[in-house]
């Protein structure tokens, strides 16, 4: 279209626009109107509808708009499916199953490019298009056959107290009929509010504003993460190639760079699933907090490594590490925003997991701008 290759940033920050407004549509149909897989179908109508305008485009505006719709889609589909987990997982699974869903994520960045790269080599533009209304209508096929709704599979399910004690998770009752102190301590929070329907749980049932939800510091630190490290992985998507070039001269690195991360993260991301649910169910639910501020401290450390480096190979160690890095934070942040919500016992797990879903697109929209213009000022 012989555009400025500036008005990049523009077309990104559209899909970050769109995926903002799509996680708020999210969190208002689906809470409000109690459906789940309705508002999943309507993200794969959505995505259908952008690659229809993407097919269709000959002009700048047209990607805006393409990018916009996009977005909303993504919003939709994101916060739906983490809401959709959040509704039938426990505490002491979700962890894993958070990861399993971000590993999902990381293969599809990896292999997603470069099928891009060759459908455009091959038929333009409207080959990709092509594949993104196949993939929205692949999408919709496939929640209309395979897919029950979440909310009835959550009402049709034992109290997830009981899936605990029959998976031996959790010890049976003693005579009395309840658990000892030392256990109830050890109980992840969304069981132990069915079991003694103490402290959040009397709110049981009720409804929680997103203005509100945001407030409340397990959600307010999990956002803040949320932002802080998904702001610093796209940061240095844009920023490693520079320095790629600039300090170390290997221009055409940058794609095995990106390459070995997305391994790190595929091989790190399971293993610290595992690691929170088994943490959260012996400690309980305070020890997340301190997962996420590890993390955190480690993600500090590999980024100084990979300022410092002196030599091609160290910056790949301290990308590498970071990957685990990330890893340590997402994990446990991503997965508070269900556990939350269980513990509450509120209908509010999609407006929950919109305020997670607008945290990535505000890291990815604000936190680049200003790391390209540090970069450019002081390297």
């Amino acid at each position: 279209m012989h555009i400025s290759s500036s008005n990049n940033g523009l077309i990104t920050s559209m899909f970050g626009i769109g995926a903002i407004i799509g996680s708020l549509i999210a969190a208002f149909l689906s809470d409000h109107f109690r459906v789940r897989r309705l508002v999943q179908l309507l993200a794969g109508v959505i995505y259908t509808i952008a690659g229809i305008v993407f097919f269709e485009a000959d002009h700048y505006y047209q990607m805006l708009i393409f990018k916009v719709i996009n977005g909303i889609a993504s919003g939709v589909a994101c916060t739906m499916l983490y809401t959709t987990v959040g509704d039938v997982f426990s505490a002491n699974l979700l962890g894993f199953i958070v990861a399993i869903i971000y590993l999902c994520n990381n293969i599809s960045y990896s292999i997603g490019p470069i099928c891009g790269q060759k459908l455009y080599e091959l038929n333009g533009v409207k080959g990709i298009a092509s594949l993104v209304i196949a993939l929205g209508l692949l999408e919709i096929v496939l929640l209309l056959t395979m897919v029950e709704d979440s909310l009835v599979q959550k009402e049709n399910a034992p109290p997830s107290h009981e899936l605990a004690i029959a998976s031996g998770s959790l010890p049976e009752l003693d005579e009395s009929g309840s658990h000892s102190p030392q256990t109830l301590s050890k109980m992840p929070a969304n069981m132990l509010s069915v079991k003694d329907g103490s402290g959040y749980a009397n709110e049981k049932g009720e409804s929680i504003p997103i203005w509100k939800l945001v407030l409340q510091p397990p959600v307010m630190v999990s956002a803040i993460a949320i932002i802080t490290f998904i702001g610093i992985q796209c940061t240095l998507e844009g920023l490693i190639p520079l320095h790629l070039n600039d300090k170390f001269h290997h221009p055409d690195d940058s794609g095995v760079t990106f390459v070995a991360f997305g391994v790190a993260t595929i091989v790190s991301v399971p293993f610290v699933g595992k690691v929170n649910d088994w943490m959260i169910k012996r400690y309980g639910e305070s020890v997340r907090y301190t997962l996420i501020s590890v993390g955190s401290v480690f993600m500090f450390l590999f980024t100084l490594l990979m300022a410092l480096a002196q030599r091609y190979a160290v910056m790949m160690v301290g990308y590498v590490l970071l990957a685990f890095a990330i890893s340590c934070v997402f994990v446990p942040s991503q997965s508070a925003f269900g556990d939350f919500i269980n513990y509450m016992g509120s209908d509010s797990m999609a407006q929950s997991f919109a305020i997670s879903n607008m945290s990535w697109a505000i890291g990815a929209i604000a936190l680049p701008p200003i790391g390209t213009g540090l970069y450019s000022s002081a390297g």
